[in-house]
């Protein structure tokens, strides 16, 4: 990891945007049902995920391509920097075989989610974390969360922080 961003992760800690303290509204919400640990290395088995479009994503047609999960919310700053480089990665190898999906961890807000990705003009794909999905982002703190799958369904990488181009570069070696 390089030093600028072993800095920002540090300092957003300290300002409390590490975990769901920036969201206390997040915090206090109903129990989720528990999830399998996701562990570096282990087959990803993925639920359905409702999509902010309309739909459940079954991930069948994934099979054998490269996987890229974010949890995140409209209101995180490092979220709103890292979409941008997330959404322009995703457009240069989406022909290699990546696919990403951005999983906003407050279903509450549908329409602000809709707003806000037409506002941007995201091209990866909007999941909204159900109680399933839920319990896969509790078990880390931070936001954003990254999860990388490879072809062969197994989990490569799990990333807690803001990711830089430079970091996400790091990662098309797996295309």
């Amino acid at each position: 990891m390089n030093t600028k961003r072993q800095f920002l992760r540090q300092s957003a800690a300290l300002c409390g945007f590490a975990g769901l303290s920036a969201w206390p509204q997040l915090a206090a919400a109903a129990p989720t049902p528990k999830a399998p640990q996701w562990v570096v290395g282990q087959r990803a088995t993925l639920p359905p995920l409702p999509l902010l479009q309309g739909g459940i994503e079954t991930f069948d047609k994934t099979a054998g391509q490269v996987v890229m999960l974010e949890f995140w919310h409209t209101r995180c700053p490092f979220c709103a920097r890292q979409n941008p480089v997330l959404d322009a990665f995703y457009r240069r190898h989406k022909d290699q075989g990546l696919s990403v999906y951005a999983i906003h961890i407050d279903n509450k807000q549908p329409a602000e989610v809709k707003r806000y990705i037409d506002q941007h003009g995201y091209a990866f794909t909007v999941g909204l974390a159900d109680p399933t999905w839920q319990a896969v982002f509790k078990q880390r703190k931070g936001l954003p969360q990254l999860f990388v799958i490879d072809r062969q369904q197994r989990l490569q990488r799990i990333e807690l922080g803001e990711m830089f181009a430079e970091d996400l570069n790091d990662l098309s070696q797996l295309l």
